[in-house]
C-alpha cells in the first residue's frame, strides 16, 4: 500500500493542547496530545483522498530551519508608514525540501507564506529576504505576537493511499500558473493566527451583513461594496465571509468552486514600467481571476478613480469597467460613504454595477458586548482579562475622543494595543489606571483631562502658563477658561477643541504660547512636539491651495499623523482668500475631505491662527501708544463676516515692558541648562543680575520685542560657551557661574 508522509508543523498552546499546521495546505488542528492529532489529522485525510479532494505532498524530505533577524515593525496610516523606534529579535520557521519538479520549495508555516528557490545553500540568504517583507506588512503588535508563541517543531504524518482505478487521478485546482494574478495578490483565506493572536479576525455582532454578501458572492456572483464609516467593520465582514465560503465550499465540494484574493489598486500598475503596460497587465489578470473563478478583493477601493491616467476617465477604475459590465469580473471592495459620493462625482456609472451592503456604526450596547467578547477571546489565548470597570472606562474615552473612527473598529485596535503592552509587563488583569496609562501614551493628554474625578486645580494650571509666558496674564486667563470648559465636558464635539485667533506685534509670545498650549493638552509621553506649525506666507496664490488640504497636503498630511495636536497657522493674514474659504468646514464642522471622499479630522485639535494686522497702526504711534482696539479693528475689516464669526475667540497680545523683558531674559538663560550638551556633563549654571540685565537690555528691540533675544543669548552666551568645553573637555559635574564684567565671564 502506498504512503504519503505529510510534514505537519506542531506547536504547543498556552492551554497545554497542541495546534497542527499542515505544510503547504490549509488544515489545522488542535488536540489534547500529539497522538490524537496525528490520528484526527490521519483520517481526515485519507478520506478527503478517498473522494478525490485533496493532493499529495507538495514536498518531499521535508527539513525544518530557524533563522533569527532583526525586524523594525511600523504602524500604517492609509498610504503612510511609521517605524517605531525599537528593533524586535524575530526566529523565524521555515520548512523546506525537494518538490516534484525538481526545485525546492519553502514554506512559512506560521506566517501563510511560501517561495520557490533552486540551491539548497540559499535557502537561510532567502528566508531571511522573504521573512523581512512579511514582517513589514505586520502591525507592531502582530509581530510581538509572533515572538510570544511557543517554538514549533517539525512531524511527519503518514496517511495510506486508498486504492484508486488504473488511470484515475483526483481533479484539482493549480493556481501556480496564475503568475500575474498570484504577483500582485494574496490568495484568501490566509491561515488563522488568531489561535494566538490577541487582535482576533472574527467579524463579532456582524453577521446579518456577513450573511448578505455571502448571499450575493455564492448565488449573484455580482460585485459588491460595503459602505460604512471607518471602523464600523467592513474588513472584518468580508474576511469573515470568505473564511465561511471557503470552509463551505471545502466541505461539500471534491474541488473549490471560487476562489477569493486580495489586493490593492495599486499593485494593479506597480509593476509597469512603459506606456500601456498596465493595461496589458489589468487584461492577463481579469483573465486569470475568470480561469481561477475568483473573486477580487481591492483594499483602498476609491483610488481605482485616480491612479492609471490623467484623471478619472482614463484610470483603472475605467478601463475595468468593460469586463465589469460584461461578467468577467467580480470584485469586492470598501468605502466611506463620502468616498461613494467621490466616485461617483468622478465616475459616474461606475458604482451603479455594485450591489451596495451599508454597514452602519455599532451602537452602545452592541459595542459592550464586543467588549466582552474580545474580552472572553484574549481570556483564551493569552490568559489576559480586562476589569470591568476599565472595559466601561474604555468605551466612554474611545466614544469622547477618537470620534474620527467608528465602533468597534477603534475599540478592538485599542484595546488589543493594550492588552500587548500588558502582556509585555507581564500583568495577568488590566484596570482602570493601565487603561488611562495607554490613552496618554496614544493622545499626549494628562489623565486630569482625561478622569472626571481628578479635579482641575486653577492655581497649578494659571502657574503651567505663567512659567512660560511672560506679561500676557489677560491671555493666560482666556486660555485657562478653555481648558476649563473642556475639562467639564462642554466644549462642542462637532468642533476643534478651540479656534483662536492671535493678535498683536510680533516678539510677544504668540508663537511661545501656541507651544504652552500644545505642551499642556497634548504634550504627555509624546516623543515629538505636538504642534503643527505652517507659514502661510507659503500659500499666497490660489494654486498652492492642493499643497495645504489636497489628499497629501501639508496641513492634511500632519493633522492625520497628529490627530491630538495644536494646529499653529503663523500669519493667517498672508494667505491667499480662497484658503481661507476652503478653511470654513475645518473651523464650522471640525471635518476636511478631499477630493477623492477621504475625511480629517480636526475635532481633537486645537487652531492657532496667529497674525500682525494692525501692528502698523500700533507702531505708527510709537510702541508704548498701543491700543488693543486698533488689532480688533483692523482683523475685523480684513477677514469676512463668515470667517471671523467661526474663530471661537480673538486674544490680543501686549507690548512688552522692561519688567517683562527681564523676566524673559531669565528664561531663556534657564533653558540653556536643558541642552544635552549641559545634561551630559551635569553642569550647573547659574546667572548673575548683571548678566540678565545685560542680555534683557542687549536682546531687546522696541520693533521687534524680545525676538532678538534668542539671537543675542546664542551670539554673547552659547558660542563662547561651547568655545570653552570644547578647549576644556575634562570640565564636568560642577557649578559654572556665568557673569557681566563689561562682558560676559564664566568662572
Amino acid at each position: 500500500m502506498k504512503i504519503y508522509e505529510y510534514p505537519l508543523v506542531c506547536q504547543k498552546l498556552p492551554s497545554g493542547a497542541i495546534l497542527g499546521r499542515m505544510v503547504g495546505f490549509e488544515q489545522e488542528l488542535i488536540s489534547p496530545d500529539l497522538q490524537s492529532l496525528k490520528a484526527d489529522l490521519g483520517t481526515y485525510i485519507e478520506k478527503k483522498l478517498k473522494a478525490y479532494a485533496f493532493s499529495e505532498p507538495e514536498i518531499t524530505s521535508a527539513k525544518m530551519k530557524s533563522v533569527k533577524l532583526e525586524v523594525r515593525p511600523h504602524y500604517s496610516d492609509g498610504n503612510r508608514v511609521f517605524p517605531i523606534k525599537e528593533v524586535i529579535d524575530v526566529e523565524v520557521t521555515a520548512v523546506y525540501g525537494p518538490n516534484e519538479y525538481g526545485y525546492f520549495e519553502c514554506f512559512f508555516p506560521l506566517l501563510d507564506s511560501s517561495f520557490y528557490f533552486y540551491q539548497e545553500k540559499d535557502v537561510e540568504k532567502l528566508v531571511k529576504h522573504f521573512a523581512r517583507d512579511i514582517f513589514y506588512s505586520m502591525s507592531p503588535d502582530q509581530v510581538i505576537q509572533y515572538t510570544r508563541a511557543e517554538k514549533p517543531w517539525l512531524e511527519k504524518l503518514k496517511v495510506n493511499v486508498p486504492k484508486t482505478k488504473e488511470g484515475s487521478k483526483a481533479p484539482q485546482l493549480d493556481y501556480s500558473h496564475f503568475q500575474n494574478l498570484v504577483s500582485i495578490a494574496e490568495r484568501l483565506p490566509q491561515s488563522r493566527k488568531g489561535q494566538s493572536s490577541i487582535q482576533s479576525p472574527a467579524a463579532w455582532e456582524r453577521s446579518k451583513e456577513v450573511n448578505r454578501l455571502r448571499h450575493i458572492m455564492l448565488e449573484e456572483s455580482a460585485n459588491v461594496l460595503l459602505v460604512g464609516k471607518a471602523g464600523v467593520g467592513k474588513s472584518a465582514i468580508i474576511r469573515e465571509a470568505i473564511r465561511e465560503l471557503h470552509s463551505k465550499q471545502k466541505s461539500q465540494l471534491p474541488f473549490e468552486r471560487n476562489s477569493f484574493w486580495r489586493s490593492t489598486p495599486v499593485r494593479l500598475t506597480a509593476k509597469a514600467k512603459y506606456l500601456g503596460e498596465w493595461q496589458q497587465i489589468c487584461e492577463h489578470i481579469v483573465t486569470e481571476l475568470e480561469q481561477a473563478r475568483g473573486f477580487l478583493w481591492l483594499e483602498n477601493f476609491v483610488t481605482l478613480v485616480t491612479i492609471g491616467g490623467s484623471g478619472p476617465e482614463d484610470s483603472v477604475a475605467a478601463f475595468l469597467l468593460p469586463f465589469i459590465r460584461a461578467g468577467q469580473l467580480q470584485l469586492i471592495g470598501e468605502m466611506t460613504p463620502e468616498q461613494l459620493e467621490a466616485m461617483r462625482r468622478l465616475l459616474p456609472g461606475f458604482a451603479e454595477h455594485f450591489k451596495i451592503i451599508q454597514v452602519k456604526e455599532m451602537d452602545q450596547a452592541t459595542s459592550l458586548k464586543v467588549f466582552d467578547l474580545f474580552n472572553d477571546h484574549i481570556g483564551r489565548v493569552a490568559e489576559l482579562a480586562f476589569e470591568r470597570d476599565a472595559l466601561e472606562l474604555s468605551y466612554v474615552l474611545l466614544d469622547r475622543f477618537l470620534r474620527y473612527e467608528s465602533f468597534p473598529g477603534k475599540a478592538v485596535r485599542f484595546l488589543s494595543q493594550v492588552a500587548n503592552a500588558a502582556l509585555l509587563e507581564q500583568k495577568s488583569s488590566i484596570d482602570k489606571a493601565f487603561v488611562i496609562k495607554a490613552f496618554t501614551s496614544q493622545t499626549g493628554m494628562p489623565d486630569f483631562l482625561l478622569r472626571d474625578e481628578i479635579p482641575l486645580k486653577a492655581e497649578a494650571l494659571r502657574n503651567f502658563f505663567l512659567e512660560k509666558i511672560k506679561g500676557q496674564d489677560p491671555v493666560i486667563d482666556r486660555l485657562c477658561s478653555i481648558i476649563k470648559v473642556f475639562k467639564a465636558g462642554l466644549n462642542d464635539p462637532h468642533k476643534p477643541v478651540a479656534t483662536l485667533l492671535f493678535a498683536g506685534p510680533t516678539g510677544v509670545g504668540k508663537t511661545a504660547t501656541a507651544k504652552a498650549l500644545s505642551g499642556y493638552f497634548f504634550g504627555q509621553g509624546q516623543s515629538s512636539q505636538p504642534l503643527i506649525r505652517l507659514d502661510m506666507s507659503e500659500f499666497q496664490h490660489p494654486a498652492q491651495i492642493y499643497r495645504l488640504i489636497g489628499s497629501e497636503g501639508k496641513l492634511v498630511r500632519q493633522v492625520r499623523e497628529k490627530p491630538f495636536s495644536v494646529v499653529l497657522l503663523d500669519e493667517i493674514e498672508k494667505a491667499n482668500p480662497l484658503i481661507f474659504d476652503a478653511l470654513l468646514t475645518v473651523l464650522d464642522e471640525g471635518m476636511l475631505a478631499d477630493d477623492t471622499g477621504r475625511v480629517t479630522d480636526f475635532r481633537n485639535t486645537i487652531i492657532i491662527m496667529t497674525s500682525n494686522l494692525g501692528s502698523k497702526r500700533g507702531s505708527s504711534l510709537g510702541f508704548r501708544n498701543y491700543q488693543p482696539d486698533d488689532y480688533e479693528r483692523d482683523i475685523r475689516h480684513f477677514f469676512r463676516p463668515e470667517f471671523f464669526n467661526r474663530i471661537d475667540m480673538s486674544l490680543v497680545f501686549q507690548p512688552l515692558d522692561g519688567d517683562t523683558i527681564h523676566k524673559i531674559a531669565q528664561l531663556e538663560l534657564e533653558g540653556i541648562a536643558q541642552r544635552d550638551g549641559i545634561r551630559q556633563r551635569k553642569l550647573r549654571l547659574s546667572f548673575s543680575d548683571e548678566l540678565i540685565a545685560f542680555i534683557a537690555q542687549k536682546g531687546f528691540d522696541p520693533k521687534y520685542g524680545a525676538r532678538p533675544l534668542q539671537r543675542e543669548v546664542e551670539r554673547l552666551i552659547i558660542a563662547p560657551l561651547a568655545r570653552m568645553l570644547v578647549e576644556k573637555p575634562a570640565l564636568q559635574a560642577q557649578e559654572l557661574v556665568v557673569d557681566f564684567e563689561g562682558k560676559v565671564v564664566f568662572a
